[in-house]
């Protein structure tokens, strides 16, 4: 069973639902791991290995879903990869939470597919 979307409201990976990639919250510089807290309305969260976040809610650009290969010919080849964001980004589309508590989606219209 793939990992369900933590996004409040979102009901991406549930009995039902098409699959969409998830990307689990990073464990990287802690200002990058409050801006996720703050994203999500999850500030007090404790069990953090088992928070994953749907592409729903970040910018296509955000997402990183091929990557080329310089051929010996001089062009490249354009391969699908396994979807990765960004070092820097952080879920920004929530309509299940309050613009006033999250500070990241606050300029940014709701997106949801």
């Amino acid at each position: 069973m793939p990992n369900r979307c933590s996004a409040p409201g979102c009901r991406s990976n549930y009995a039902g639902e098409p699959y969409t990639p998830v990307f689990k919250l990073p464990n990287g510089p802690p200002d990058l791991v409050n801006r996720w807290h703050r994203a999500l309305c999850r500030e007090g969260i404790r069990d953090l290995k088992n928070v994953f976040v749907c592409s729903k809610h970040f910018l296509d650009e955000e997402i990183q879903t091929s990557f080329s290969i310089h051929q010996p010919d001089g062009t490249y080849l354009e391969v699908p990869a396994k979807p990765k964001l960004q070092k820097d980004a952080v879920p920004r589309f929530l309509p299940g939470c309050p613009l006033h508590l999250s500070s990241s989606s606050d300029t940014i219209p709701p997106r949801f597919d």
